[in-house]
C-alpha cells in the first residue's frame, strides 16, 4: 500500500492494558505520541477493556472519516496494545479473546474500508494473530482477515515493543519506506523480532 498517496491516513492506537497497568500510565498512545511528537502522523487514541468495548472502539472507528470507504483516499491504521498469548488476546482483565473472535469485532471496520485495514498487534506473541487468516468469519465477503498484519513472535516488554513500533511507523508513515524496509528497521535497531503478514499469506 502506497501510504504516500492518500489524503488521509489516521494511526488509531488502541490501549487494552489492564487496570493495574492503566494506573500506571501505561499507555501505548502515549508513549508513540511521544516518540513520534516531531512528525505529522495522525495519532487517534482510544481505550478498550473488553469484547464490548473494544466493538465500541471499532463502530467509532468505522464512523471517524467518511472517507474510509474509499481506502484509495484514506486509511485507518489499526495498532492494539495489550497482553497476548499464542491463541489469542487479552483485553483489560478479561478473559482470553480468541482470534475468530477479534475477527468478528474488525468486521465492520474491514466492510467499511472494503477489506484494506492495516493492523498491528502491540502485544506478547502478537504475529500470531496471522491466525486470523485461517479463524476470519464466514459473514467476511472476502477471504482476507486483514490488508497487513504486524506483531511480535515472542514475549516482548511494552516498552521495548512500543520503541519498535514508533521505528516503523516512522519508517512507514513519514519516509514512506515499504512495510518489509520498515520491519527491518525497526529489527535493526531494537531487536525485536516482529513479523508481518499480507492478507492470507506469510510474508515475513
Amino acid at each position: 500500500m502506497n501510504y504516500k498517496s492518500r489524503k488521509y491516513v489516521d494511526l488509531h492506537v488502541i490501549d487494552a492494558v489492564n487496570e493495574e497497568w492503566m494506573k500506571n500510565g501505561a499507555s501505548e498512545a502515549l508513549m508513540l505520541r511521544f516518540f513520534l511528537r516531531r512528525t505529522s502522523i495522525h495519532i487517534v487514541s482510544h481505550l478498550a477493556w473488553d469484547v464490548n468495548s473494544l466493538q465500541g472502539v471499532i463502530a467509532g472507528v468505522a464512523g471517524y472519516r467518511p472517507q474510509y470507504c474509499d481506502p484509495r483516499k484514506a486509511i485507518p491504521y489499526i495498532h492494539i496494545s495489550c497482553y497476548g498469548k499464542k491463541d489469542g488476546l487479552n483485553l483489560g482483565d478479561s478473559a482470553l479473546m480468541p482470534w475468530s473472535q477479534l475477527s468478528e469485532c474488525l468486521l465492520p471496520l474491514q466492510e467499511k474500508t472494503d477489506y484494506n485495514l492495516p493492523l498491528s498487534l502491540s502485544s506478547c506473541f502478537g504475529y500470531y494473530g496471522a491466525q486470523l487468516a485461517k479463524e476470519i468469519s464466514p459473514k467476511y465477503k472476502k477471504r482476507r482477515p486483514y490488508y497487513s498484519l504486524v506483531g511480535a513472535n515472542d514475549e516482548i516488554p511494552i516498552g521495548i515493543l512500543c520503541d519498535a513500533f514508533g521505528i516503523l511507523y516512522y519508517n512507514l508513515l513519514v519516509k514512506f519506506s515499504s512495510l518489509k524496509q520498515s520491519i527491518q528497521a525497526a529489527r535493526d535497531k531494537t531487536g525485536v523480532p516482529l513479523g508481518y503478514t499480507y492478507g492470507a499469506v506469510v510474508a515475513g
